[in-house]
């Protein structure tokens, strides 16, 4: 299994965008095959702070969700809204 976290700081102006967007297709990304688990975050410190915490049977899955065009089309929604470059750790 690989856990996967995704820092991402997003502009305080599409904060609420942001989750409005991440609590719509939660189900989505739980529906591709080999998702387990998906967590949206936010600091408590810091509101324009969000981890993504994801469960994936394999590296392959990820990857496959990774390359896919729901993926590409949500992370070109979501970075214009980045305030910083995200960072992203695959864990076993």
């Amino acid at each position: 299994m690989i856990i996967r976290f995704v820092k991402l700081e997003i502009q305080s102006k599409h904060i609420e965008d942001f989750k409005m967007l991440t609590r719509n297709e939660k189900a989505d990304i739980l529906a591709f095959e080999g998702c387990s688990h998906l967590e949206v975050l936010q600091d408590k410190n810091n509101p324009c702070i969000f981890f993504t915490v994801s469960h994936w049977e394999s590296e392959l899955a990820l990857n496959q969700y990774r390359e896919s065009d729901f993926f590409r089309g949500n992370w070109n929604q979501v970075k214009q809204w980045f305030a910083n470059k995200p960072e992203a750790w695959s864990l076993v």
